[in-house]
């Protein structure tokens, strides 16, 4: 199924601009009192690597979902950011399910091309993921993936984070798509 017109501008702006459905901004810096990995109360610390991943609220339209995976330099040092993470999806026992992973959308970002930029302390930066919850077997069991490990870029090791607003449910379509990194602008 394709998301098509209104429905897809739609979607696209939600992604785009990091807008949640309550109108709360999605792509605000984490504090103390929103979880930065999904996973507690408390910011992570900061990585070896001096970037942390986190995500954003799950925007859902007509069965397409799209997650906002951020990357913030929380080192001393500027980080060379270039391309698309590397993305997988765990499943609860945080074992990699078989999910094809494609690079690009044109969905949603119209197939935009990667960009290279250095990600200074205290900046942010931001793909998105995308899947359907399209099922058209009733013979094979959905999939549900319930983590994503992301390796942000060359030099920094993979982060496991969870969702915090329910799994990746992406049905028969064992499929997402993942945009490139762009700086995030606030």
């Amino acid at each position: 199924m394709r998301i098509r017109g209104k429905a897809a501008a739609a979607l696209a702006a939600a992604l785009l601009t990091g807008c949640s459905a309550g109108g709360t901004e999605t792509g605000a810096r984490p504090s103390a009192s929103a979880p930065a990995a999904g996973a507690s109360g408390a910011p992570a610390a900061c990585p070896a690597s001096g970037v942390r991943v986190t995500l954003g609220d799950t925007e859902a339209a007509l069965g397409q979902r799209a997650l906002s995976v951020f990357l913030d330099n929380c080192g001393g040092r500027p980080f060379e950011v270039s391309g698309y993470p590397d993305v997988a999806v765990l499943d609860a026992e945080r074992e990699e399910l078989d999910v094809t992973v494609r690079l690009g959308t044109h969905a949603v970002d119209g197939g935009t091309e990667r960009a290279v930029f250095t990600l200074r302390p205290g900046q942010r930066a931001r793909a998105g993921v995308l899947w359907r919850n399209t099922v058209t077997r009733t013979d094979v069991v959905a999939t549900s993936g319930a983590y994503l490990r992301v390796t942000p870029g060359r030099g920094a090791a993979a982060q496991t984070v969870a969702p915090h607003d329910g799994p990746l449910d992406l049905g028969n379509t064992d499929t997402v798509e993942v945009t490139p990194w762009a700086p995030y602008v606030p």
